[in-house]
């Protein structure tokens, strides 16, 4: 039998047609727009597209035949607020009482304006952003912590450090952190076809940096295609490094909080470190650590102008880790 199509590629090219018709269908359906589902059927199409299916339930048949918009290498941009909102760290509410904990170091009194175990809410301003499934962005429930990690649907109640069963997020080496600085903006770049949400956050390690609040220094961005597949990023540029590498279940880096009688690290609340915790850089569906790098960075802050990239599909699921890459918009 002679196959339908002579170019594997044209092959591919079809199924995927043949699956985006169906999603489509699928999302009509789920809309109420119809109410039916037309099934596929037919050969080679059929049979490719199953396996297409199969493979991308969680959105991850944007990554075929997709070539990577990013980058490789590192970004090289000036740390610039000009163009965006201070958040007030030392905001009050009607009755004077601070919205955001202000940090002290034990039982030494607050430091006006910098936050310890904090989640500062960030304003989306309508962008649509998903994480596994759910739109956050849009419903304005992403929150930075000021233990170095961005949250969905709440803040960390553990507020140190962030175990796989919490709550979803992405760390950006989650440790005990002072939070000193924050600053958003929400614009359409790249000639318009994104949406972005930028955060430089200026932080520093609550064990050593007592007078250098600003000690470490990143910028993050949020940022969604509009058209496509409506893929999303997460932009990360270090500008200034921190001094710990961030909560691991690395066996050689010690803690200032110690360890226990059988000598596991503990975070500083006195609680052991999750055992899946293979880096202080991932990313938790609330139920699981993804462990998309490994042990990278388990032992190492990244380096100033180390810049770093996670991806995924338009519903915020088949995240993956790209690292020294950047979007050129």
């Amino acid at each position: 039998m002679i196959d339908m199509y002579a170019s594997d590629v044209t092959h591919r090219k079809r199924a995927q047609a043949v699956y985006r018709n169906l999603q489509m269908q699928k999302e009509f359906f789920s809309s109420g727009a119809t109410i039916r589902i037309l099934g596929q059927k037919g050969g080679n199409d059929y049979s490719y597209m199953i396996d297409v299916e199969e493979g991308c339930v969680r959105d991850t048949c944007w990554q075929l035949g997709n070539p990577a918009t990013s980058t490789s290498g590192n970004r090289v941009t000036p740390e610039y607020t000009g163009d965006m909102i201070e958040v007030n760290l030392a905001a009050t509410d009607a009755s004077g009482n601070p919205l955001i904990y202000d940090a002290g170091y034990g039982t030494s009194a607050p430091i006006p304006g910098v936050i310890d175990d904090g989640n500062i809410n960030i304003p989306m301003n309508g962008m649509d952003f998903f994480f596994f499934g759910t739109n956050y962005g849009a419903a304005g429930n992403i929150f930075f912590n000021s233990n170095n990690a961005i949250t969905f649907g709440s803040g960390d109640p553990t507020l140190v450090s962030v175990s796989r069963d919490t709550v979803p997020a992405i760390l950006l080496g989650n440790y005990d952190h002072l939070l000193s600085k924050l600053f958003t903006s929400t614009s359409n770049i790249g000639n318009g076809a994104y949406s972005c949400t930028k955060i430089i956050a200026r932080f520093s390690n609550y064990y050593t940096d007592t007078t250098n609040f600003d000690a470490g220094r990143l910028q993050v961005r949020l940022i969604r295609e509009y058209g496509g597949q409506q893929r999303q990023w997460v932009e990360v540029t270090v500008f200034a490094s921190a001094s710990s590498p961030g909560y691991s279940n690395n066996p050689s880096i010690n803690y200032p909080s110690g360890r226990d009688a059988s000598g596991n690290s503990l975070d500083a609340d006195g609680f052991l470190i999750d055992s899946t915790k293979n880096s202080p850089w991932d990313i938790t569906d609330g139920t699981r650590f993804l462990n998309l790098l490994g042990t990278t960075y388990s032992d190492a802050y990244p380096p100033a102008g180390t810049t770093i990239l996670y991806e995924s599909g338009g519903t915020g699921y088949g995240w993956r880790f790209i690292n020294n890459a950047y979007l050129n918009f």
